[in-house]
């Protein structure tokens, strides 16, 4: 293997692994809290020696938690955003004890309620009663998320695939003429990436691409802040009063989306719970909101999960309704299957011959001569 080809395979793998890193760093926000699997890590020792500090795991849905599960919660009480304890009891009404393998007491005699199946984002996947530990992940995840600050995994992948591309016609080039003087560079050397079928595979790839960041970077959160007071007659709400509050929602792509809306706090309803964005349109939305029992400031958190406006409106709920990758598997299945048809298509045409499959650059070859 040469070393141009060994620099281009070392360059595409670099970028594979940053690109499965980002797609972590994605996975892991707040607003992917429903997603089937996902990676989670411990920022303390109260878990330790089984899951030490900033070791990480694999974090899997599950239709039932049982004693011995160590699960991940998101607390009402305890000041973490996050909390990875194992239920060590289970309570009458369905609830769940917690306590952490390093602590002494349970969560619940340290103030925090009873946990509820609703609190849980998952559960550790594990092996003979031992979860599968990812060693130093919360540490690399930290040191590269400084890295790649404003950079996301659509332009990771257009960058690997422009280098990838590169390469490799470099190093096609270039094996054609080792061992010879002359390196020149023919035009039929170069003519397989003018075909029109691999421009057809470029452009195909390329809407694909632009396809799926447009939605999974329509996936943030939209939030409200507002204060609960003390007394009645002011413009903001009293404890346990429920307020309407009005969210608008731009559209700013040539493209037709429908987002579904998911609360982040129980109590809090949204309508619709779906809305179809027109291009280049506002759409208008309502939050009815239960204040919290206690006086202070609050932030309200509505997760968003959009989809390009191209499955059967039935079809895309019933998709949604069983888990949010569903409907993007749906979605971008054809286009990956579309790829792959492309390539071999063009793959094949160079195994018959380049010059067959080349006629159509015959003759403005034969135009470039005169005019040069």
């Amino acid at each position: 293997m040469s070393r141009l080809s060994k620099l281009k395979n070392t360059l595409f793998y670099i970028f594979i692994v940053l690109g499965l890193m980002t797609i972590f760093s994605q996975l892991k926000e707040e607003n992917n809290i429903n997603l089937p699997i996902r990676l989670g890590y411990v920022y303390s020792g109260s878990m330790e020696p089984t899951i030490k500090t900033n070791h990480g795991y694999i974090l899997i849905k599950s239709k039932e938690y049982g004693i011995n599960d160590i699960i991940t919660f998101l607390p009402k009480v305890l000041k973490d955003k996050y909390v990875t304890h194992r239920i060590v009891d289970l309570a009458r009404d369905g609830k769940f004890i917690t306590r952490g393998d390093n602590n002494q007491s349970t969560d619940q005699e340290g103030g925090e309620p009873l946990i509820t199946e609703e609190q849980i984002i998952g559960k550790a996947l594990m092996i003979n009663s031992k979860p599968i530990i990812i060693p130093y992940l919360g540490i690399i995840t930290e040191k590269f998320n400084s890295l790649i600050k404003g950079l996301n995994v659509f332009m990771l992948i257009s960058i690997g695939i422009g280098l990838y591309l590169l390469g490799y016609i470099l190093e096609t080039t270039t094996n054609k003429y080792k061992g010879s003087r002359k390196r020149h560079i023919r035009i039929m050397d170069i003519a397989p990436y003018f075909d029109p079928v691999f421009i057809l595979l470029s452009a195909i790839v390329f809407i694909n691409i632009i396809f799926l960041g447009l939605t999974i970077k329509s996936w943030t959160p939209e939030e409200i802040s507002y204060v609960i007071v003390s007394k009645k007659g002011l413009s903001s709400p009293i404890p346990g009063e429920r307020f309407i509050e009005s969210m608008n929602l731009e559209n700013k792509t040539w493209l037709s989306f429908v987002t579904f809306f998911e609360p982040e706090r129980e109590g809090t309803v949204v309508h619709p719970k779906g809305l179809l964005l027109p291009p280049k349109q506002n759409q208008e939305y309502t939050l009815s909101i239960k204040a919290p029992d206690k006086i202070g400031y609050y932030t309200e958190k509505i997760y968003k999960r959009t989809y390009i406006n191209i499955l059967p409106e039935k079809l895309l709920e019933f998709l949604y309704s069983k888990g949010q990758l569903l409907p993007l598997m749906m979605l971008f299945t054809p286009g990956i299957m579309i790829n792959i048809g492309v390539y071999i298509w063009w793959m094949k045409r160079w195994k018959l011959g380049r010059r067959k499959a080349m006629e159509w650059l015959i003759p403005f070859r034969r135009v470039l001569k005169k005019l040069i």
